[in-house]
């Protein structure tokens, strides 16, 4: 699968297009005075603040070439702080085989750049974020983790490995052949690289097969194939 459209709340908004169309460089394809959307490779991400209460906040990945992880890395450090995990700025995952690093954007969403060493294409051209190939990983945080992981698995999304949905670890929905996920998580877990712990916000996210996930104003979980 891949994630073609994303829509998340802030009460940053002027901030967060600043930063995304200032600091980072991603094409702001289209604004109101309650939202605007960016193109991050093949994924269309909208951040709005209608509706929206708290401080929402949530973790996405964004593919980076599987060559360009230090070039990233110094390319990235120009234009904002790095986050850190055991005084560290930086990750390797030997069971995907990937390099991430991560940073926060002005809502504190919690984002992160992996390269994946095996999987993504390479560029010889220098680190831009014209790079960005797209967005691999969006979290799915709920209340009821495996409630929700049935309602996956009956449009046939389930874990990766087809290992059985626990409450105590990370679930990646998806395909290692084609790695791109959903990120599910039990409200409350301490987010990685981050002191924050995850929380239920409105969200909606849009797969290639049609497949429509939405988690409504009142936190409520939704599926259907449009």
């Amino acid at each position: 699968m891949d994630i073609i459209l994303v829509k998340l709340q802030t009460n940053q908004l002027n901030a967060m297009k600043f930063f995304y169309e200032s600091i980072l460089g991603f094409k702001v394809l289209e604004e109101a005075h309650n939202k605007f959307t960016i193109q991050t490779g093949l994924t269309v991400v909208t951040f709005s603040d209608e509706r929206v209460t708290k401080n929402p906040f949530y973790h996405f990945a964004f593919d980076i070439p599987s060559n360009q992880f230090n070039s990233a890395k110094e390319w990235i450090k120009q234009k904002v702080q790095l986050s850190t995990e055991n005084d560290e700025d930086e990750v390797y995952f030997d069971s995907i085989k990937a390099r991430s690093l991560y940073f926060e954007d002005p809502a504190g969403n919690i984002v992160e750049f992996i390269s994946r060493l095996e999987d993504s294409p390479k560029s010889n051209l220098p680190f831009t974020i014209d790079h960005v190939i797209k967005m691999s990983e969006m979290s799915l945080v709920v209340e009821d983790k495996i409630t929700v992981a049935n309602e996956l698995n009956k449009m046939a999304l389930s874990e990766r490995d087809q290992q059985q949905i626990s409450t105590n670890s990370l679930s990646f929905i998806g395909t290692r052949k084609h790695p791109v996920y959903l990120l599910l998580v039990d409200a409350k877990r301490r987010w990685f690289f981050s002191k924050k712990e995850a929380v239920v916000y409105p969200q909606e996210i849009l797969l290639d097969s049609g497949i429509q996930i939405t988690i409504d104003d009142n936190l409520q979980f939704h599926i259907i194939k449009l």
